[in-house]
């Protein structure tokens, strides 16, 4: 008796789990959308974003400017309807030597953001003479 219970169990479940990618059973679709597009649970995609390294000359008058601090992000493109605001920033110091470029204000924004996470990769910011 208790096999057959579990056979049916298991039967209905595949079976919702077909009828769910047609939006059979909200919950259902729910999960399976997750699990398809995320490997696995969670419902969080990350977006790899990396700082590109960057440099200026020391001056012992008056410090020069920095550059723009620039980056790459994967998947290229975004996906639609998201995009970044914010910049990077740098520690800081104006002596010859390397500096952390760092995530700063970089976030997402836009439809959906929220379902997605920044993986930030730090680069270097040389001041040399």
């Amino acid at each position: 008796m208790l096999k057959k219970v579990l056979f049916l169990l298991l039967l209905v479940f595949t079976l919702s789990l077909f009828i769910s990618c047609d939006g059979g059973f909200p919950f259902i679709s729910e999960m399976w959308e997750k699990n398809s597009h995320s490997g696995g649970g969670g419902g969080s995609h990350t977006i790899t974003v990396k700082a590109e390294p960057a440099a200026k000359y020391y001056s012992d008058i008056t410090p020069l400017p920095d550059p723009a601090l620039t980056y790459t992000f994967n998947p290229d493109p975004l996906p639609s309807g998201i995009s970044f605001t914010g910049s990077l920033r740098r520690d800081p110091g104006e002596d010859i030597g390397t500096y952390v470029i760092r995530q700063g204000t970089l976030e997402l924004s836009g439809r959906n953001a929220d379902k997605y996470t920044i993986k930030f990769i730090t680069s270097v910011f040389s001041i040399i003479y």
